[in-house]
C-alpha cells in the first residue's frame, strides 16, 4: 500500500473535520474508525477497548518490536471548525488538533501499513491523553513492559528536533479554612484564609528551581464571600512540573509539611504527580542517536533532541521501555488558534518511523 501526498493530506483532513474533544467519546470514536478503514489490509488485529471516555484502539500484529502511541482526543471544543477552519495552504496544513495530533496519527497510519509483513508491532490510540490520560495509563503501561521500543508520535519540536525528556506533571489543591468574623466590628476575631492563601502563594513559588527546571504556578484561586467578611475559606489550584524524579519526590514531601503562617487556620495540600519525569535514559540514548544517523542519511540534516515542559503518554514509559517522542508532524501552535503544520517533513518523518519500527523488531541484543 502506497501513500502520496494527496491520500495523506486527505486523511488529515477527514481526521481534523472530525472533531474529538476529550470526553467525547463519540467523536473519539469515529477517528479512531477512520484510522482502521484507513489501513485496510495489514494483517493486524485491530481490537476496541471499552472506556468511559471512548475507545482505546489496539492496532497489534505479532509479538514484541515496537509500541507506537498517539490520542484521538483533543484540547478543542465541539464546534471549533466553525471559527477555525482546516486550510491547506500548500506548504502546510492548519486546523484544530493538525499538528496535535491528527497529523501524527496518520503519519503512523501511513508507516505501519507499508512495513513489511513480518514486522511486528503494536499501536494504541487513546481518548484521554490531554485530560492525564486515566483511562489508558494501565493498558500503555502494560504494552510498554512487552516492547523493546516506544515510539510516540506526538508533534515534533523546532526544525523537526525530538522530544528526549520530559516535565513530570503535578497537579495540587491547596484549601484552607479559617475563621469568619465581621471586617469592622471583630476583625481581630478572624483569622483570613485569603491572607494565608497569600502567604501560601509566596513561599510556593520559593521552591521553584531555574537550574533544575522545576516550576510552580498557582494558576486559579477563590476565596472569601464579602469584602467586609474576614475570609472563612480559600483554595487554590497549582500546576508543578519537574525534570527529575527526585525533584519530584524533593516536592511531593515538601507539600506533604508545608510551613503555617497562621496557626488559627487549617491547610491542606491535596494532590499529586499524575506523570512521573521522562528522561533520557542510556538504552533510549542509544535508540536516539540511531534514529539521527537515518535522519541525517535521509535529509541530510542534524537531528537535534530537547527537553520540554510539557509531558506525555511517553513519560509513563521511559521507566519501561527505550522511549522516543515527537516522532509527529512539526509545525507551531499547537493548543494555540495558529495550530498549522508544516508538509516538508513529513515524508522523512513517516520513513523515520518506519525504519524505527522495523529495527525494533530485530532480536540483536540492545544495550
Amino acid at each position: 500500500m502506497t501513500w502520496d501526498d494527496e491520500r495523506l493530506k486527505q486523511l488529515i483532513k477527514d481526521l481534523v473535520l472530525i472533531e474529538s474533544p476529550s470526553f467525547d467519546a463519540v467523536g473519539v470514536e469515529r477517528v479512531e474508525q477512520r484510522l482502521v478503514d484507513a489501513l485496510g489490509a495489514v494483517g493486524a488485529q485491530c481490537t476496541f477497548h471499552p472506556t468511559p471516555r471512548g475507545p482505546i484502539l489496539e492496532v497489534r500484529r505479532g509479538q514484541g518490536g515496537a509500541l507506537l502511541l498517539g490520542h484521538a482526543d483533543t484540547v478543542w471544543p465541539a464546534g471549533t471548525l466553525k471559527t477555525m477552519p482546516f486550510i491547506d495552504s500548500g506548504g502546510g496544513l492548519a486546523g484544530p488538533g493538525v499538528l496535535d495530533m491528527k497529523a501524527g496519527l496518520a503519519y503512523t497510519a501511513a508507516a505501519v501499513s507499508q512495513l513489511p509483513a513480518d514486522v511486528p508491532f503494536d499501536w494504541l490510540v487513546t481518548p484521554d491523553e490531554e485530560v492525564g490520560s486515566e483511562v489508558s495509563r494501565s493498558l500503555i503501561e502494560d504494552r510498554a513492559k512487552m516492547a523493546s521500543l516506544v515510539l510516540v508520535a506526538e508533534p515534533g519540536a523546532e526544525a523537526g528536533a525530538l522530544k528526549i525528556g520530559r516535565a513530570g506533571v503535578g497537579s495540587f489543591l491547596l484549601e484552607i479554612v479559617g475563621i469568619a468574623s465581621h471586617a469592622g466590628l471583630d476583625p481581630r476575631q478572624g483569622a483570613s484564609a485569603i491572607r494565608e492563601l497569600a502567604q501560601q502563594i509566596l513561599w510556593l513559588g520559593s521552591l521553584e528551581n531555574q537550574v533544575l527546571g522545576t516550576t510552580v504556578n498557582v494558576g486559579v484561586v477563590e476565596g472569601g464571600t464579602r469584602s467586609n467578611v474576614i475570609a472563612g475559606h480559600a483554595k487554590a489550584q497549582i500546576d508543578i512540573r519537574v525534570r527529575t524524579v527526585k525533584e519530584m519526590e524533593r516536592m511531593q514531601e515538601t507539600l506533604n509539611h508545608p510551613p503555617h503562617f497562621d496557626t488559627r487556620t487549617s491547610i491542606r495540600y491535596v494532590g499529586g504527580f499524575s506523570r512521573p519525569p521522562m528522561d533520557l535514559r542510556p538504552e533510549a540514548a542509544w535508540w536516539f542517536d540511531w534514529a539521527a544517523s537515518v535522519w541525517h542519511e535521509m535529509t541530510g540534516q542534524v537531528l537535534a533532541g530537547v527537553n520540554v515542559g510539557g509531558a506525555s503518554d511517553g513519560n509513563f514509559t521511559a521507566t519501561l521501555a527505550p522511549t522516543l517522542d515527537g516522532l509527529g508532524a512539526v509545525g507551531q501552535g499547537a493548543h494555540a488558534l495558529h495550530e498549522r503544520m508544516e508538509w516538508d517533513y513529513t515524508m522523512p518523518r513517516i520513513h523515520l518511523l518506519q525504519a524505527l519500527i522495523t529495527h525494533a523488531a530485530l532480536k540483536e541484543e540492545r544495550p
